[in-house]
């Protein structure tokens, strides 16, 4: 109920910030209080709903992580696994679904919350069949290599313990509540910590958020760095990275965050309430590349074309 959002830091928020300071306005601070109309403006409620916009490949790697977390948890709970099949015919039956879904523009309108959209269907886009037709494929690669990942080898002994799965958290920095939330974290029986990331996508650059995890882990674990592992496990090609971590890292990530912070902090007029300064002061970032997937391009002037 309160005029402005709470103020937190996260990943995707700093990598936000710095896609396009306009699209970080429109999500972070139009958008709040638009889920109820009595509460927002129809500026808010528009900006809102283009926040709950969906696209395929950001669908997909939601739905991709639900099935490790699902596998992950019941062989927790009973020591047996979900065939492949099964997880095949799910992860298709949730895609078919949100197609479906985002034929019903009405129904999204009233409850965009819990009604899937895909943008692509929302904004009639010409790379919807050739995306549909990328995820096919991927979603069979990451199922079928699911289970050949060391990931899973490791976590499926008697002698791993599975500490988090999926599980929100914070941390404070610079007197900011910081959310983290790993795919997975498990302890070996020597101790070692590993923390997992899936990816769905090809290999990309190694991101700071992973030693942010670490961070987290050593301050909630109490653990020493030396104990701490990154794995990287891309689920489309089959192979994986590992990362150790060293204190010069951890310095230059919670660096890195503190900086944010205080950019982040700087387009505020009052940094207690958190409340925004005027739109115009978010700076468009506009490209072609960036626009095209960007959820609010109906109600940026700035968007490029």
């Amino acid at each position: 109920m309160a005029k402005y959002p709470q103020w937190s830091y996260s990943q995707s928020r700093a990598n936000m910030f710095d896609e396009c300071l306009r699209k970080y306005y429109f999500h972070y601070y139009a958008a709040h209080n638009g889920w109820s109309e009595k509460l927002g403006s129809e500026e808010q409620v528009h900006a809102y709903r283009l926040k709950q916009l969906r696209n395929f490949y950001l669908l997909f790697g939601d739905l991709a992580h639900r099935m490790c977390e699902s596998a992950l948890r019941q062989w927790e709970e009973s020591q047996t696994a979900p065939r492949q099949a099964f997880l095949l015919e799910q992860m298709r039956k949730l895609l078919n679904e949100a197609y479906i879904q985002s034929q019903d523009v009405e129904a999204w309108l009233n409850n965009p919350k819990y009604h899937t959209m895909l943008s692509e269907i929302y904004y009639g886009d010409d790379t919807l069949n050739s995306r549909i037709a990328t995820i096919k494929q991927r979603q069979e690669e990451c199922i079928r290599h699911l289970y050949d990942t060391l990931t899973w080898k490791e976590v499926t002994r008697s002698d791993m313990k599975i500490l988090e799965i999926e599980k929100w958290d914070t941390m404070i920095l610079f007197d900011t509540k910081v959310y983290v939330k790993m795919d997975l974290l498990y302890r070996k029986p020597d101790g070692t910590v590993v923390i997992v990331d899936w990816k769905t996508g090809r290999e990309d650059d190694f991101s700071d958020q992973l030693y942010l995890y670490a961070s987290y882990v050593k301050e909630k674990y109490n653990m020493p760095l030396e104990k701490i592992q990154i794995r990287v496990e891309y689920l489309v090609t089959g192979e994986y990275k590992e990362y150790r971590i060293t204190s010069e890292d951890i310095i230059k990530v919670e660096q890195s965050i503190g900086r944010y912070i205080e950019e982040m902090k700087s387009c505020l007029d009052d940094d207690y309430y958190n409340r925004p300064k005027p739109e115009s002061f978010f700076t468009p970032m506009p490209s072609q590349r960036k626009c095209k997937d960007c959820n609010f391009r109906e109600i940026c002037e700035f968007r490029a074309v």
